[in-house]
């Protein structure tokens, strides 16, 4: 069947191609055949909608394109509604004139007429205006809005397409390729709502993979079309707003990839739009809109011809390369994490305190920590017992913070040493010690160096160490996050927590989120507002910036038995002190409100309380005795997939869920 389905499907777009992409005057040709063509019963489940460009007619005022629409079985989709086309055209660097970045020019708002052929293909007439240049590249965009065909009954999927194509309808001979979209969804997901939130039927715009940010230009283009364009909204939120570090290091979305070719238009082609947006005397956010003052420098050029004659790439000697001034101290950070590195091993003393032994190494060969003593800033040392449950709170846990004088003098046989207090190990995962260690060292230029205030203050690669009593196996921490999917986003120079009170900490092979449980124990830290116990705190920064819709972003599974060792964890704060929560429950309400109301009318927080019996902002001692009563998981059976399934319907039904 589908063999039979990919056949016609072929031959159609074969007979469309065959009369060439390019239309005649004559508004006859392009045309891809008559309705009724062979190809059975139009589509009937919809869900994935794919829209493809087959066809380009030029004729008189007008431009008409063919779209061909089918389902994920490659059946024709018929009765599309909410159907819009945008079109825009490529103007290249230098174009403009001399020294103009590239930049997309919206060409209309929306097309003038879609007709739908009845057999799969629609027609998109354009009409042709006077700012249309037949030499650059055409763009055209597809969004079909979430909703129903025109029965009533079939649903459809919220999609984006596009196509880029020369005027004439054959292959685009150029591109502007400056950002592979895959750096854009490596934090955004392929559907997570990102900034329009509105007439879109589910609720939010999506990023599609293929298709990326090729959407937003439709509106948002380099002309002025939109007060902002994408270039100025990219940067505001990622760099001007302060939003993550890891964005200020241009490498982070801008890669150097084949097909990318303009990748490094940042460096090559400065400009007063481009480099306003990070480098200004300020904001101007009068309009309601945040809009960068450029520099008097910026203002005194008149326009952009000569920017490039001083800010080259690699310098002129006198000013230096745009390459250096943006990227010379992310690649010399880098080249010390990758060259310095360390590993911890703990030992178990009579007393029951552990002592902690750092070995170090440069480029790979082993070194005395002696010999780099004066090159370390801070070496930090957090101990706990109990991987998977921590049973030291945040004031109960080991923490140790060696600078200056403190640092020479731990160092034993060339190995820099922590002892802890004594620690209460106990039985099964409580026979395991764990200790997260972090190490800061001086840098400048990607060398070490006796640290100063004008130093770089470098975090390494951090390393946990565990150890286990006698007879007792090691227990590790249950991990169900990938570190890959954090320096996707944070990128693999990220340094959590480089500041005052902690050393930093870049994650590595020798370290999991997890292990962050040494210091974001059950009882929370310092603030026990924030939920700071490890099991919400992900959960809480990231789902309240928007960054996370779909627990597969950060989760490569779900360990539902790693509940059964957990007990109350601290959820907020009362007049009476801290508030606890049982587990399974203080895991959902880390992304979802307790007041939010379920489908039969209740909050969340009563169903989770009358129905499986859990503790929501209680007493511990109340929280802690119910932690492995609450019965979540006798109707839920969360996957990653859909982390609101439920195996025992018949009890959801008769709970009225």
């Amino acid at each position: 069947m589908t063999n039979q389905k990919q056949l016609w499907r072929l031959s159609a777009i074969a007979a469309v191609l065959a009369t060439g992409l390019a239309g005649c005057d004559d508004g006859n040709d392009g045309k891809p055949g008559e309705p009724g063509r062979p190809g059975g019963e139009p589509a009937e489940v919809i869900n994935t909608l794919n829209l493809d460009v087959v066809d380009v007619a030029n004729h008189g005022a007008n431009t008409t394109i063919t779209v061909l629409a089918t389902n994920e079985n490659d059946e024709s989709v018929v009765g599309l509604q909410g159907f819009t086309a945008r079109r825009t055209q490529l103007h290249p660097v230098g174009e403009r004139g001399v020294g103009e970045r590239a930049g997309w020019e919206s060409l209309n708002k929306s097309q003038n007429e879609i007709v739908d052929e009845k057999n799969g293909y629609y027609q998109i007439t354009f009409e042709n205006r006077d700012n249309v240049n037949d030499a650059l590249t055409q763009k055209v965009g597809l969004i079909v809005d979430p909703g129903t065909l025109i029965d009533g009954k079939t649903t459809v999927p919220y999609t984006e397409a596009f196509a880029t194509f020369a005027a004439d309808g054959s292959e685009a001979r150029y591109s502007h390729n400056t950002v592979d979209g895959e750096a854009c969804v490596a934090c955004h997901s392929d559907d997570v709502a990102v900034y329009h939130k509105t007439n879109r039927g589910d609720g939010s715009d999506r990023f599609d993979r293929g298709n990326d940010y090729q959407t937003c230009t439709m509106c948002h283009d380099d002309a002025g079309t939109q007060s902002r364009d994408l270039t100025l909204i990219v940067h505001d939120k990622h760099v001007m707003s302060g939003f993550d570090p890891a964005f200020k290091d241009c490498s982070t979305c801008h890669v150097d990839l084949e097909g990318f070719g303009e990748w490094g238009n940042w460096m090559n082609v400065p400009t007063v739009e481009s480099c306003a947006v990070c480098h200004n005397d300020g904001i101007d956010d009068s309009s309601g809109r945040r809009f960068p003052i450029p520099t008097a420098h910026m203002k005194q050029q008149g326009d952009n011809s000569q920017c490039a004659s001083c800010h080259t790439a690699e310098g002129t000697g006198v000013v230096i390369g745009t390459y250096d001034a943006h990227m010379k101290d992310f690649d010399a950070i880098s080249m010390i994490i990758d060259d310095v590195t360390f590993s911890a091993e703990s030992t178990i003393n009579e007393d029951n305190s552990v002592t902690v032994a750092v070995s170090f190494a440069n480029k790979g060969n082993a070194i005395d920590a002696g010999e780099i003593a004066n090159s370390i800033d801070m070496a930090e040392f957090v101990s706990n017992i109990g991987p998977n449950f921590p049973q030291l709170g945040y004031y109960g846990k080991d923490s140790a913070a060696l600078t200056g004088d403190a640092i020479p003098a731990a160092i034993v046989d060339g190995k820099l040493t922590h002892t802890t207090k004594v620690l209460p190990f106990g039985e099964g995962d409580a026979a395991t010690a764990f200790t997260l260690v972090g190490m800061r060292v001086c840098g400048n230029m990607g060398e070490l160096v006796a640290c100063s205030d004008d130093a770089d203050k470098v975090a390494l690669k951090a390393f946990t160490a565990f150890v286990a009593t006698e007879g007792n196996e090691i227990a590790q921490r249950h991990s169900t996050l990938d570190n890959a999917n954090c320096l996707g986003c944070h990128t693999d120079s990220f340094q959590l927590h480089n500041g005052s009170h902690h050393t930093g900490f870049v994650l590595n092979d020798n370290v999991k989120v997890g292990d962050c449980a040494s210091c974001h124990t059950p009882e929370g830290t310092y603030a026990p507002t924030t939920k700071g116990a490890i099991e919400m705190k992900l959960h809480v920064r990231h789902g309240g910036e928007g960054i996370i819709s779909d627990c597969a972003q950060c989760h490569t599974g779900f360990e539902l038995d790693s509940f059964k060792v957990k007990g109350a964890l601290n959820t907020g704060a009362g007049d009476t002190g801290a508030l606890y929560s049982t587990p399974r429950a203080a895991t959902c309400i880390a992304c979802h409100s307790e007041l939010d109301k379920d489908i039969g009318g209740i909050t969340l927080e009563d169903h989770m309380v009358d129905w499986a019996g859990a503790v929501i902002n209680g007493d511990r001692v109340e929280a802690d005795a119910a932690a492995q009563t609450e019965s979540c998981f006798y109707c839920h059976a969360p996957t990653l997939e859909d982390h609101t399934v439920t195996f025992n319907k018949g009890a959801a039904q008769a709970m009225q869920f």
